[in-house]
């Protein structure tokens, strides 16, 4: 009988952590939402950017590679902080760093303080991700991490999504300092909320192995580092990701404004496409993929390579594209930015549970390493052949990014998982 009632309370209590591990993961991935937004926003203000500031492509490839170079520089540091400060502190103070870079890219009219801006926005982002992330591996069974990880990437999906069209009507109906302004103090309220709601673990858990808190951060990330899972998965965020940032966070506007003919009114619905892709990319992964360590490979390697030669379509294409098929190349690399997720359900599967947040650190500066890149080579060629049309320069300016997705691809061969020889 007092078997039949401990057996009762177990799946009590285990009902209630799984509510509550849905609600603290439902305000970290708010978190990470926000951070989406704010990321994306200025690929679509781009336009408006360009006369705020009185800026050329070369300055608002400054803008935006700082901001990611922010991003990328602090991933390692966000990894390790998110495995020993824990998510909610560094959430929290992510978030608020979100709302301070928000406000001060709404009221400044100069270069320096656009850059100041964008610079508090790349320092709140980096710390979301790999956060978010160690609270799925906390809160979550194992065998649900690479779902929860790829549904955490279709809410930033969604983020992308509000970044398009609604921003560009906030944009035209209220003006850049009320927007930026509004999007500040919304992202402040949600940094109080993430410090009332969120838990870095089940309460009644108890705390972690005293040998695994202390471990020293150099064996932690020789270890991670070692793992050929955590190289492939670096190579997949690599490719994915990083061509999508290339056409959302800065470009996309840019490029199918000036190359592409299309009304500025119309780029945001385009853009828009790309955002919906992404998070139909996510479901797929969740659903379909993630848990499976050979089909999740094979997936990301055909992904990576049908991204390439979608980029070699852009920078080979003669004239502008038709709307039908600027849909299907948006479309395709949405799809391919959503598949990155995976890269972090390869890293978890690859590491311990004490490692998980430095491990996913590590692989996340993969797609932003490579964002940087794309950024600062596109800018520069842009500027080398600024007397060229608009249509051959981004031709032209593109090459970059097919040569680097083409490097990651084979990163990715060459680490994948090699067959078992069976010998005689």
């Amino acid at each position: 009988m007092s078997v039949g009632v401990a057996g009762e309370q177990q799946v009590a209590r285990s009902s209630v952590v799984q509510r509550g591990a849905w609600l603290v993961w439902g305000v970290g991935a708010a978190c990470y939402f926000v951070a989406l937004f704010h990321r994306a926003s200025l690929g679509v203000a781009a336009p408006d950017a360009l006369v705020r500031f009185s800026a050329g492509p070369g300055v608002l490839a400054l803008f935006s590679a700082l901001q990611l170079g922010v991003y990328l520089v602090l991933q390692v540091p966000s990894g390790l902080l998110a495995d020993r400060l824990g998510p909610r502190r560094v959430l929290t103070g992510g978030v608020l760093a979100l709302a301070i870079g928000s406000a001060v890219f709404a009221v400044s009219g100069s270069v320096l303080g656009g850059v100041t801006g964008r610079v508090f926005i790349g320092i709140g982002d980096a710390f979301m991700f790999t956060n978010v992330l160690r609270l799925a591996a906390q809160w979550f069974p194992a065998d649900r991490y690479g779902r929860v990880a790829a549904l955490t990437g279709l809410v930033g999906g969604l983020g992308q999504v509000l970044s398009t069209v609604p921003l560009t009507s906030a944009l035209h109906g209220l003006g850049w300092v009320r927007t930026f302004l509004g999007a500040a103090g919304l992202t402040a309220v949600l940094a109080v909320v993430a410090g009332a709601v969120i838990r870095d673990r089940p309460a009644g858990l108890g705390p972690e192995v005293p040998s695994e808190v202390g471990e020293r951060i150099s064996r932690t990330l020789r270890v991670v580092v070692a793992q050929r899972g955590t190289k492939q998965s670096f190579w997949v965020h690599f490719v994915l990701l990083s061509q999508f940032l290339a056409i959302t966070t800065l470009w996309g506007a840019p490029w199918l404004t000036g190359a592409q003919g299309v009304a500025s009114s119309a780029a945001g619905g385009l853009l828009l496409v790309a955002a919906i892709g992404f998070i139909a990319g996510s479901l797929v992964a969740s659903q379909w993929i993630a848990g499976r360590p050979r089909r999740r490979e094979r997936y990301t390697l055909g992904m990576s390579l049908l991204v390439v030669l979608t980029w070699l379509l852009v920078v080979a294409w003669p004239t502008a594209m038709s709307v039908p098929l600027l849909v299907v190349v948006l479309a395709v690399l949405g799809f391919g930015g959503g598949a990155a997720m995976l890269a972090f359900d390869g890293a978890r599967e690859s590491n311990a549970v004490h490692r998980s947040g430095a491990a996913s650190g590590v692989v996340n500066m993969g797609g932003f390493l490579a964002g940087v890149l794309i950024q600062v080579l596109v800018g520069l060629v842009l500027e080398v052949v600024s007397a060229l049309p608009a249509l051959e320069a981004y031709r032209w300016a593109f090459v970059p990014v097919v040569v680097l997705l083409a490097v990651g691809t084979a990163g990715q061969w060459v680490c994948r998982t090699r067959p078992v020889e069976v010998r005689s």
